[in-house]
């Protein structure tokens, strides 16, 4: 709808022309031929003599021209309306001289500005000589300035970017702008001439909180040859110069220090990079620019200062508008080299993308986790779920794994987890620094999972096709997820699922297809291989797949199922049936082979322990959820459904092999995404794992899907007729797009949304730390003073699994509990507890207190060393004051009846009850409680006295002998029943017994020094060599090639691409004669207010409040100012037209 005359708001249009060529008068007929009606000319040329006067007045005899003097630069001189045009009620319209708007242009830009509230907008910029060629649509920005185009050069207008969007920075050449926060923000950097002065301007509008868009229904032709019209600047130094002072000055102070050192390595891996690309005048001005930035380091921190007022909005949502990694190397990524592929009986060259993009794909990729992780970096993980700190020293780890003593819960003998000893070895790579290797880990986790996808996508010949999948992968909400709740297990299922796909894959025989086959019917390129060959990569992911388990046990069977989708999935994509019969038969013998290489562990594992307990009431999250990965904190999570969009588009636009990958993926994410649908609904006759290990194969799927869909596009849809299919390709490529989105939002945080206190630490911090002896600080003649020890104690958690910080136990109807010990706690702690009696010990207490039965709790629990009984309530992941998960109905009420409990003030995110009656988990008891200790049952508890006895062997555990002194009485142990366990007095060994019917004690008859051992049974030593065996089996099998790949079979093709190279061609401010114009009518400058919401936030209001006028004071050098009234203002409606009459008439004609 045209904006009628009496409420189209007035429009200053200021033109900065220098010297300009014969093209003028066209930009003169463009300009005046606008059909907007409240639109005024202000023109300032470095020197207006007559003939410019004369071009400009006879086409438009109401504009406005000035002199400005020496040409300082554009947006110098365009800021000369701040002083020339009072007033804040219109907007700027700020023009090159060398652009031709469409007639519609400037109405265009205002009805959007208006309709989207925006601060500044702009129009599609085309080329002088060629309309149907695109010059920009908007402008990207990395954080480092760098500019991204965003079209191809010579790249056609199609309306393929006809969309009104959100961009980060506008070209200058035509840009629309709201007076007054124009004039609030201070307008153009006048220290910038050519090139960044929009980028610095846009920029400073983000902070503000304004949005700038993009109008690409409005068109502007422009010729943008400043270098030929001024050969006199040094182009290249200036936009390098200027670059740099933009992010100087614009860049948060907080991560200021970090972006320095960002621009210095980067500036010198383009100067690296410059000497074999041909760049390095590129890379040598961006050098001199970043050094030339200390001795202006004064003046960069008054510019500081004054944009300081003008940050409105945090600083990540301004990093969050901006491109990912950096703009320049993206260059990289549009050219293009030759490769070739091997067919069954010939060679051929095709071209292919570059080789340099995969680096700048990971170099992306790397940066963002990096960026993402910043904070794990700098002050390490935080102790999140099963993010637990690692021992003081590997030595532990590998000692705690040998030993057949499992000290998780009440401790057992049993064996211990494979993990730990991978663990131990991982250590030498952060040279045995267990903080390195605990961020080391997780983060690497990440990355593991990546390369998998990375080689998993090889399937494809187009790296376009890999990258997309590596992208899609790496922005999966599945990992803000697991990094913000401390899933490790999620992460190991993030990190080996494409691994699993991938080598059970490799070792049925399945590689990249020739492309050439791509208009045959070739449902997959595979390899003959022979029984070596095909063993040796069977154990490869036999491997993958036992790591994966000596981590989460439950991948075994992930994997099994994995397999048998893809054979399933085989079958349906018509491939032939031996090759699904492969998938199944490889992935069976992987699933073997990975549990086997975690004996003598894998015996002791229980279906409960693998998927842990059910929580609390309902545990549904609901569909959409589970769809769009939300296991945690992510934000825009939702957006990630549109990553489903290609699952589809593969499968209908796929052909051969194409297809079959795409219904491979699609399979997976149907079935696992089942199969999470159906665990969370609790709808499975069994308990299955947590959302997120289901989730992980189905995050593969939509990676796999994704490339596929882009291979579909390249090889079976690009170049035939138009359909249905090509929209179908675009609206696949925008879904991952949108779908990528709430991964890189996600990188803002820079600790992926984790809590700054978890709930470990608050536990640790609630408990005493006096099981030992303390050395104090005062002394007397005999020394030091020492507090004593009150021996080692156990801590009983109880409540909803998910609240708990390790795994835990189901008692009944969802309540769940587990045991710590009174160490801190550390990465063996996230794996479950052996099983034991004691556990039943346990669940008769609560039994007892669930029915009433008993007031004497305490006692009940006291053989078993529990000090501490812990319900948390909130967690600040799964658990907030929010949205608070429900307690256990009756549990706190009825721990506070029990007479031997007592409540103790802390956190208000814990629930703590001391137990009054508690045993040491070694003590010596005499009297009555030594006696007391011959009994079993809950009767014979509450009735027993507990109160002679006192702690011993203060600080024994498994890993080394330990003394004390004894008396004749009982030394108990808190710990199931065990003979390993012995006790020698004075060389005399004694034999151990039951004690209270679950725990172990020792008799002893004579006062003396006594020592106290745990002996790994001599059985333990062969079964861990029995291990070794295997993984050294393994290993052997995995890595040595004896026979090369058997012959190919029909149009197959090689295991990688090949290139040849002998093939490749190649191919500050000044005097103004006059102030101007005011729009207002009012000599006086008012004083605009901007409108702000509860968060001090600019809601764009245009209008904005006016307080009374200033005093305008008139000193310019003594220039005579000129000021046009705002009701000529209003009634010049045609303003710069020579005959209104012929403008209604030209417009009728249009």
């Amino acid at each position: 709808m045209e904006l009628e005359t009496q409420q189209a708001p007035p429009v200053v249009a200021v033109v900065v022309v220098h010297e300009p060529g014969e093209w003028f008068d066209e930009t003169i007929d463009a300009l005046a031929d606008q059909d907007y009606p409240n639109l005024r000319f202000l023109f300032l040329a470095s020197d207006a003599d007559d003939e410019l006067q004369t071009r400009i007045k006879v086409r438009m005899p109401k504009a406005f021209v000035r002199t400005v003097g020496a040409h300082l630069g554009f947006g110098a001189t365009a800021n000369e309306v701040l002083r020339l045009v009072e007033g804040d009620k219109g907007f700027f319209l700020f023009c090159h001289d060398d652009v031709a708007p469409e007639p519609d242009a400037v109405r265009l830009l205002v009805e959007e500005i208006y309709r989207s509230n925006a601060g500044m907008v702009g129009p599609k910029i085309v080329e002088w000589d060629d309309p149907g060629v695109l010059q920009t649509v908007g402008l990207g920005v990395d954080r480092f300035g760098e500019i991204d185009v965003g079209v191809e050069v010579g790249e056609m207008d199609q309306e393929q970017h006809d969309g009104v969007r959100d961009v980060f920075a506008l070209p200058s050449a035509f840009l629309l702008a709201r007076a007054d926060l124009f004039r609030e923000i201070g307008g153009f950097d006048p220290s910038i001439s050519f090139y960044g002065d929009d980028i610095d301007l846009c920029w400073r509008l983000h902070h503000s909180g304004a949005r700038v868009i993009v109008v690409p229904t409005a068109r502007v032709r422009h010729r943008g040859e400043l270098a030929k019209r001024r050969p006199d600047l040094h182009h290249g130094m200036l936009k390098a110069k200027h670059r740099m002072r933009t992010v100087a000055t614009l860049t948060g102070s907080t991560r200021l220090p970090g972006r320095t050192l960002e621009l210095v390595l980067l500036t010198l891996a383009e100067l690296v990079g410059g000497i074999f690309t041909g760049r390095l005048r590129e890379a040598w001005a961006s050098l001199r620019a970043l050094v030339g930035l200390l001795p202006r380091s004064m003046s960069l921190l008054a510019r500081r200062r004054a944009v300081k007022p003008l940050r409105r909005v945090p600083e990540r949502e301004v990093l969050g508008l901006q491109i990912r990694g950096s703009a320049r190397l993206t260059g990289f990524l549009r050219t293009r080299e030759t490769a070739t592929f091997v067919g069954a009986d010939s060679s051929i060259r095709r071209w292919k993308d570059s080789t340099t993009a995969p680096v700048l794909a990971w170099i992306g990729v790397l940066a963002a986790i990096l960026i993402g992780s910043r904070q794990f970096i700098s002050s390490g993980v935080p102790a999140v779920g099963e993010f637990l700190s690692m021992p003081e020293s590997p030595r532990v780890l590998l000692s705690s794994y040998t030993s057949a003593w499992n000290g998780n819960g009440f401790g057992a003998t049993s064996a211990n987890p494979t993990g730990w000893a991978t663990l131990s070895g991982l250590s030498v790579f952060t040279l045995f620094r267990m903080g390195a290797l605990h961020t080391g880990f997780i983060i690497g986790l990440v990355i593991v999972g990546l390369i998998g996808v990375w080689k998993l996508a090889t399937v494809f010949p187009s790296v376009r096709a890999r990258i997309a999948a590596l992208v899609v992968y790496a922005a999966s909400p599945l990992v803000v997820g697991a990094m913000s709740t401390g899933r490790l297990t999620v992460l190991i299922a993030f990190a080996s699922s494409p691994w699993i796909v991938h080598t059970i894959r490799r070792a049925v025989g399945v590689e990249t297809a020739d492309p050439r086959s791509a208009a045959l019917d070739l449902a997959d390129g595979v390899v003959a291989l022979s029984w070596p060959e095909r063993t040796r990569r069977t154990a490869g992911a036999a491997l993958v797949i036992g790591l994966a388990a000596a981590f989460a046990p439950v991948m075994v069977f992930v994997a099994l199922a994995i397999a048998i989708v893809l054979g399933a999935a085989t079958l349906l994509a018509l491939a032939p049936w031996r090759t699904a019969l492969l998938y199944v038969g490889v992935g069976i013998a992987a699933s073997i082979g990975g549990l086997l290489l975690n004996f003598p562990w894998f015996p002791s594992w229980s279906w409960e322990q693998l998927v842990g307990p059910p929580p609390i009431g309902d545990p549904g999250v609901g569909l959409a959820d589970l769809a769009s990965f939300q296991i945690g904190i992510a934000d825009f999570a939702y957006l990630s459904l549109a990553l489903y969009v290609p699952v589809i588009a593969a499968i209908a636009l796929g052909r051969a092999w194409r297809l079959t990958w795409a219904v491979r993926s699609g399979l997976l994410v149907v079935v696992f995404g089942a199969a999470a649908i159906l665990a969370d609904s609790g709808s499975l006759p069994f308990n299955g794992p947590e959302a997120g290990v289901l989730l992980a194969p189905v995050a593969v799927g939509l990676a796999i899907s994704s490339a596929a869909a882009l291979a579909a596009f390249d090889l079976d849809v690009r170049g035939g007729s138009f359909g249905w299919r090509q929209p179908l390709g675009l609206l696949a490529s925008v879904g991952v797009v949108i779908g990528v989105f709430p991964g890189v939002v996600a990188l803002g945080d820079g600790a992926w949304n984790t809590p700054t206190t978890p709930l470990s630490v608050l536990i640790e911090a609630q408990l005493p730390d006096d099981a030992q002896d303390r050395v104090l600080e005062e002394s007397n003649e005999n020394g030091p003073l020492i507090d004593p020890g009150v021996g080692g104690y156990n801590v009983l958690l109880v409540g909803d699994a998910r609240l708990l910080p390790v795994p835990a136990v189901e008692y009944r109807d969802g309540v769940s509990y587990a045991v710590i010990g009174d160490r801190p706690l550390d990465i063996r702690d996230r794996w479950a507890a052996p099983d034991s009696d004691a556990a039943d010990a346990v669940e008769m207490a609560l039994d007892q207190m669930a029915s009433s039965s008993t007031l004497r709790a305490g006692r009940l629990l006291a053989p078993l060393g529990i000090r501490f009984i812990v319900v948390p309530e909130f967690d600040n992941v799964e658990s907030t004051t929010a949205e608070p998960l429900p307690l256990p109905g009756g549990l706190i009420s009825a721990l506070e009846d029990q007479l031997d409990l007592t409540s103790v003030t802390g956190l208000p995110t814990l629930e703590v009850f001391a137990n009054t009656a508690w045993l040491p988990v070694v003590s010596q008891l005499t009297g009555t409680t030594a006696e007391a200790s011959e009994s079993a049952g809950a009767g014979a508890l509450v009735r027993a006295d507990l109160s002679s006895a006192s702690p011993a062997f203060l600080g024994a555990d498994q890993t080394a002998a330990s003394s004390d002194d004894v008396v004749p009485g009982v030394i108990h142990l808190a710990v199931p029943f065990d003979e390993n366990w012995s006790l020698t007095v004075e060389g005399e060994s004694i034999e151990p017994r039951r004690a209270f019917g679950v725990t172990t004690a020792f008799d002893v008859e004579r006062q003396g020094n006594a020592v106290l051992e745990y002996s790994s049974p001599s059985l333990r030593l062969l079964l861990l060599l029995v291990q070794v065996v295997l993984w050294l089996a393994v290993l052997f099998a995995a890595t040595r090639v004896s026979i090369p790949l058997a012959r190919r079979r029909g149009t197959l093709v090689a295991d990688e691409t090949l290139i040849d190279f002998d093939d490749l061609t190649g191919a500050v401010a000044w005097p103004v004669l006059d102030p101007g114009l005011d729009m207002t009518g009012q000599v006086a400058r008012a004083q605009v207010l901007p409108i702000a919401d509860g968060d001090g936030n600019d809601t764009g209001d245009i209008g904005g409040e006016i307080d009374e006028a200033n005093d305008h004071d008139d000193d310019d050098m003594g220039d005579e100012i000129e000021s046009i009234d705002a009701e000529q203002v209003d009634a010049d409606l045609t303003d710069g037209r020579v005959d209104e009459s012929a403008g209604d008439q030209n417009e009728g004609d249009r």
